[in-house]
């Protein structure tokens, strides 16, 4: 309705699922809510439709069209059917630049976990406009889809069926039922189909788009010989500030018309009764509309592209033109205004070159290094457990001394696997005798085979700025000393612990945390 405190169930099935809106909530133009610091919420009794609908087919679909208002949100919900933080039968929701999908079965907990995410390094959320699907089907399990493409991230547990659904969740958008999972951002549409829909259907649903669209028809008979012709722009109301005018192209609405060859240059559109300073995409157009590329049907496409034009009273007063510095035998000379000169550019903050890495960098810096997968169980749990300690900026600023304890946790995480991996370790310290009792295990060349191998792969070489290899060796060779001053008492296994114990060092670092 675009005002109200409720945003209505248009679906058509019964009984309609209501969302009240409450807290920080808006309208935006165009369709669609805008959520700060409140949420959408439908009541129980009408939210168990979708437990009795989905359980009924055992697959499903969850399809929004979403703003995220930034990416850095962790642990934000954008749809959830649940009860609490801990309980749901599914969530799409958002950590970072990720999309989230949570989902209760047979092979989950009753929170949805192990969640289905997208993959770090690909940043498929962004702060726009876009379109995401989450499927579950029993054959296939789990997939997300960000703008009508596949991501072709895996669910990591098999897909197992819905017999642990409950019928006593309600829907929430922007938050969970608890409260305490607010997410920010907008909403142009949300659906929930009771089957997994195909890619094609995916991708055919983000073509078309959201929102309400109309053609606007421009006529133009009066500036050339054709009847009843006009140039047509797809157009809707894009969000509460501008309008989207998309794909222009030229019909006659007369079926005998004949065209001939009609020359179009230079084509701008204007608001109330003066062009657009910005948002001109046809300006550099230059065409002509001719016989052969005229279709009565589906007329002559003049551009693929579309453009933001910024609203100025509403749609229900703002009126629109076109102008041509060519069409047909009319031409109007247009003169670009002389811009301003550009001001001379304030002076900013002092950068500085060099900065630290961010927890995924970071994680995905100590998995270079070592060679252990950033998916191995025990570092992932690691991971997960204290990503939120680690850097999340890059500045110096903000460093605190937790963020080093997390590297530090992690890094003797991934020394751990690696050492405890015999193929690994083998091939990372090539020569090393780890069944050697830790007296002499360290001693000489042997000593030197950890040394090398830490140094040669963590610290590399050629660098502006990194550590001298003789002080590393330097503080490396004393900590052997003081890790086996137990002598001939060490206990079994303290080789293999003080290799991890010189790998954390090392990896653990400055030579991991800076960049």
């Amino acid at each position: 309705t675009g005002s109200g405190n409720i945003a209505y169930d248009t679906s058509g099935v019964a009984p309609a699922m209501n969302l009240n809106l409450s807290g920080d909530v808006e309208w935006i133009g165009g369709w669609g809510i805008n959520i700060r610091d409140g949420k959408a919420q439908a009541l129980t009794r009408d939210s168990e439709k979708l437990h009795d609908l989905i359980t009924a087919t055992g697959e499903y679909t969850i399809e929004a069209w979403v703003v995220p208002a930034n990416v850095t949100q962790e642990d934000a919900r954008i749809i959830a059917y649940g009860a609490n933080s801990a309980e749901r039968n599914f969530t799409l929701g958002q950590t970072l630049y990720n999309y989230d999908f949570l989902h209760r079965s047979s092979t989950t907990d009753g929170n949805g976990e192990e969640a289905l995410s997208t993959d770090d390094d690909a940043e498929r959320l962004q702060a726009t406009l876009q379109h995401v699907v989450a499927t579950f089907a029993p054959g296939e399990g789990r997939r997300i889809y960000v703008n009508g493409e596949y991501t072709g991230d895996m669910d990591p547990v098999a897909p197992g069926n819905l017999s642990d659904w409950e019928d006593t969740f309600t829907l929430v958008l922007g938050n969970d039922a608890s409260n305490n999972r607010q997410w920010q951002g907008s909403l142009r549409l949300v659906a929930i189909h009771n089957r997994a829909i195909t890619d094609d259907q995916i991708l055919q649903n983000y073509e078309v788009g959201v929102g309400q669209k109309f053609f606007l028809l421009f006529g133009v008979s009066h500036l050339i010989e054709v009847p009843q012709a006009y140039i047509v722009f797809e157009a809707s109301q894009f969000d509460s500030y501008s309008y989207l005018f998309n794909a222009p192209y030229f019909v006659s609405l007369s079926p005998d018309a004949e065209i001939g060859n009609i020359p179009v240059e230079g084509l701008r559109i204007g608001i109330n009764g003066k062009e657009a300073t910005v948002g001109q995409a046809w300006a550099n157009l230059d065409t002509a509309l001719t016989d052969a590329d005229y279709s009565a049907e589906e007329g002559q496409p003049l551009s693929t592209l579309g453009t933001i034009i910024a609203l100025e009273n509403g749609p229900e007063q703002d009126e629109f033109f076109l102008t041509f510095e060519r069409l047909g035998d009319l031409s109007n000379v247009y003169v670009e205004a002389t811009p301003p000169p550009a001001p001379a550019p304030a002076d900013g903050d002092e950068v500085s070159d060099i900065g630290l890495r961010t927890f995924d960098e970071i994680n995905a810096t100590m998995s270079v290094l070592t060679g252990v997968p950033r998916t191995q169980s025990a570092v992932y749990n690691t991971f997960q457990t204290i990503r939120q300690q680690l850097p999340t900026v890059e500045t110096f600023g903000g460093f605190l001394s937790a963020q080093q304890m997390g590297i530090t946790q992690l890094a003797i995480q991934y020394c751990d696997v690696l050492v405890e991996d015999t193929g690994l370790r083998a091939a990372y310290f090539p020569g090393f005798d780890f069944s050697a009792p830790a007296s002499t295990a360290f001693t000489g060349a042997s000593g030197d085979i950890i040394m090398d191998a830490l140094i040669d792969r963590m610290l590399g070489s050629n660098l502006d700025t990194q550590p001298l290899d003789a002080d590393v060796r330097f503080e490396l060779g004393n900590l052997f000393t003081r890790l086996t001053a137990c002598g001939g008492s060490c206990e079994a296994g303290r080789t293999e612990t003080v290799v991890k114990a010189s790998c954390a060092a090392v990896l653990g670092s400055a030579t991991t945390l800076v960049q």
